[in-house]
């Protein structure tokens, strides 16, 4: 009789999940700092001094997995239990994430209505706000009012699509479909030759691409017990980011493409599976434990930066360029951190710890 193997099948084979790991709440922390960072340098734009400019293009090609460790940890967490249950489990997981959305589109709604009213008067700062959001209709339905809102949103998307297929079928057929569908985003996004026609519809791009690294982390979790593969996730990391950076340089070169734009390429699959291997590998040293402890912050971080970062900016010219390119996300993420713990607290306050907790953890971060 022929036995379908449990690492191909979700099924009661797969073990017990949860995100409560010292390293892997490290790294949820060293994540979000990433992402903090790519997004001050993407604010502040290209700098004018060439050993700043150089030291952004570093970051943007090792920050690249920041962004896919969350959907693969997002799958890990998630994925088994979807083949399980099903919707029974990705219903409460998408609502957390639907009221994680809608709150964060208010929150900058009123932000940007209020500096609008404030700048030009309520008459002509109502007409303005309206004026904005009908901009890009497209964008607004995709990511909302700013575009990092988009990693919830597409999250919610991957479980709902998730959810009923593996419920049906095996996961690594799950696999080979989003795999064809990122080679597809690479096809018509960072491959395209003429940047320029890409205009302002990223989003659909990560709209494909994204489904990829949740099925990986689908794969990741139904392993029966987690194993230390560090040797091998230290041989993808490089590897990956080898070929991440000769893509990243060919692409920017060749076709004059905004290293912006260059989110997720080949070789960013195999640079973000060996950073999830490593995140995922048991154990965790003394410095990740108290690392981790800041896990529980990280979603409400992710959602709070940006005002941060558009609210801190000073004017170019109003100080170096050295410590505005630290300072600006040292103190965003800060201030971050400390809007993130008085929200954790209100939840626990309102709702218990229980509460805060499957907020915090529910999400997988962000």
């Amino acid at each position: 009789m022929h036995h379908r193997s449990p690492s191909l099948r979700l099924g009661r084979a797969a073990r017990p999940l949860g995100l409560r790991s010292p390293r892997v709440d490290a790294f949820r922390v060293y994540a979000i700092v990433f992402v903090v960072l790519g997004h001050s340098e993407l604010l502040l734009g290209a700098s004018p001094v060439d050993t700043i400019h150089t030291l952004q293009l570093v970051l943007n090609i090792v920050s690249r997995a920041a962004v896919p460790l969350f959907l693969i940890l997002a799958g890990e967490h998630l994925g088994p239990r979807l083949g399980r249950s099903g919707h029974g489990v990705a219903s409460p997981y998408v609502r957390r994430l639907g009221v994680l959305y809608a709150v964060a589109c208010l929150a900058y709604w009123l932000i940007d209505f209020a500096r609008q009213v404030r700048s030009r008067g309520f008459a002509v700062g109502v007409d303005g706000f309206l004026a904005r959001q009908g901009e890009n209709p497209l964008g607004l339905l995709m990511h909302g009012p700013r575009p990092h809102l988009w990693f919830l949103l597409f999250l919610i998307l991957a479980v709902a699509i998730a959810a009923p297929i593996l419920k049906r079928t095996r996961a690594v057929y799950f696999l080979f479909g989003t795999a064809i569908l990122y080679g597809i985003g690479l096809a018509f996004g960072a491959y395209q030759p003429q940047p320029e026609a890409q205009g302002n519809t990223w989003w659909y791009q990560l709209l494909l691409q994204a489904p990829l690294f949740f099925a990986i982390g689908v794969l990741l979790g139904l392993e029966p017990e987690r194993r230390s593969r560090i040797t091998s996730a230290v041989g993808l990391i490089a590897a990956g980011l080898v070929i991440h950076t000769i893509e990243f340089v060919w692409i920017t070169q060749t076709h004059g493409t905004a290293p912006g734009r260059l989110a997720m390429l080949g070789g960013t699959v195999i640079y973000a599976t060996g950073v999830a291997m490593l995140a995922l590998s048991p154990g965790g040293t003394p410095m990740e434990r108290r690392i981790g402890r800041l896990a529980p912050y990280v979603p409400a971080v992710y959602l709070s930066h940006i005002f941060f970062l558009e609210t801190l900016r000073p004017p170019r010219d109003a100080m170096p360029e050295s410590l505005l390119r630290v300072g600006l996300p040292v103190v965003a993420t800060i201030l971050s951190f400390a809007m993130a713990w008085l929200w954790y607290r209100i939840r626990r306050w309102f709702g218990g710890r229980r509460t805060a907790a499957r907020m915090a953890d529910g999400v997988a971060a962000p």
